[in-house]
């Protein structure tokens, strides 16, 4: 029965001929928003760093050493790599989500993820993809997802990577444009994330080059963001392993002054509302912390949780064969084993590092005190007649 106002449905003109199946690149097309979020400049973010995640895969897979990502003058953006292609036997065709199909679009548990290049192919005016091999250039263009042309020529003997350049299609974007200062933070980020590689992002309109290379990678990550703080101890204390083939790296450090920063990542994508992996860390802080307390002060109903935390910088990025997140774009974690492996593993770095730096204990517990004494005195306040 159909409800008040309601137009009733008849059941019996439903029939095969309403169902339309759509390949790859059309349901993209239709509903932009359920793969990036968004149709406007954060969307287009997001779509961009999509396919910078994808040659950070390779990075962290072992192969490549330099990432670039170039803003051009024409209104396009180029992302490029020398990491592995595609595994022999798969085409473009493919790759680019151009031949559809109702299965797993295809994903390569220790490189790229291709949904990334076919998101990019799907919401772009033109995008051109071109494959580099020892001695060979394979390059092939698209228009909003149909072949323009392709090209196969010799190359350098000792070259190799993929670079991606597409125009965003204004018919889904409208006027929308990169916001260049936050693809600078980011690539920024991703640098400190991975020691040792070079990140260059060069941006024609404003006719800058910058480039990132860190050899401490989360430990400068760490110390960049605590530039204008008084640090409470020298070193930041990086703990990092592998469990369950998890790998995670965590770097810490106190910092005299109010409130607590905690930025997270999974496999290269920030995290921008936590999830498992930094619930885990903040666990582990408090664990680890509360066991340098003597026996009478590990209460729970001494300290809260977030007064260990007191002026704390933590980065935590881990690299998870088998992602779980809350929505679409990432922004939140949710594999449940995360909250363990995490935990567990920053609460046993501390106290690793705390038994060979007996100082630095003194004053993490010393401002943990402080902040636990501020909490308690402003409570009273407010519960004051």
């Amino acid at each position: 029965m159909a409800c008040p106002g309601q137009t009733p449905f008849d059941i019996d003109a439903y029939n095969v001929e309403n169902i339309r199946v759509l390949n790859v690149l059309e349901a993209i097309r239709l509903r932009p928003g359920m793969y990036i979020g968004s149709t406007d400049t954060r969307g287009l973010f997001y779509l961009l760093f999509e396919l910078v995640s994808n040659s950070f895969a390779e990075v962290a897979a072992g192969f490549g050493r330099a990432v670039r990502v170039a803003l051009r003058a024409d209104g396009s953006a180029e992302v490029a790599d020398d990491g592995r292609t595609f595994p022999e036997g798969t085409d473009a065709e493919h790759v680019f989500g151009v031949v559809g199909h109702t299965g797993h679009l295809g994903y390569r548990p220790d490189g790229r993820e291709y949904l990334a290049y076919a998101m990019a192919n799907a919401l772009s005016e033109s995008l051109t993809g071109e494959v580099r091999d020892p001695n060979s250039i394979y390059r092939h263009t698209w228009r909003r997802g149909v072949t323009h042309s392709a090209i196969q020529t010799g190359g350098p003997p000792d070259d190799r990577g993929l670079t991606v350049r597409f125009t965003p299609d204004p018919h889904i974007f409208g006027d929308a444009r990169f916001d260049t200062g936050a693809i600078r933070d980011r690539l920024q980020q991703l640098a400190f994330l991975r020691s040792g590689v070079r990140v260059t992002f060069a941006d024609e309109v404003a006719g800058t080059l910058d480039e990132f290379e860190y050899a401490n990678g989360i430990s400068d990550f760490v110390r960049f963001l605590n530039a204008d703080r008084v640090a409470l101890h020298p070193d930041v204390i990086v703990i990092r392993g592998e469990e369950d083939e998890v790998r995670y790296e965590i770097g810490l450090q106190w910092c005299a002054g109010a409130g607590e920063t905690c930025l997270s990542f999974a496999n290269h994508y920030q995290t921008i509302h936590g999830g498992t992996h930094a619930t885990g860390a903040r666990i582990g802080v408090a664990r680890g912390v509360r066991d340098c307390l003597p026996k009478a002060a590990r209460s729970e109903d001494a300290f809260a949780s977030e007064d260990f935390r007191e002026g704390l910088t933590a980065v935590v990025s881990i690299w998870h064969p088998e992602l779980m997140f809350e929505g679409a774009t990432r922004h939140r974690l949710s594999n449940p084993e995360m909250e363990a492996i995490i935990a567990g593993a920053v609460r046993r770095g501390l106290g690793d590092y705390f038994a060979a730096n007996p100082d630095v204990v003194t004053r993490v517990v010393g401002a943990a005190t402080a902040a636990r004494d501020a909490r308690l005195a402003a409570r009273h306040k407010r519960n004051a007649p």
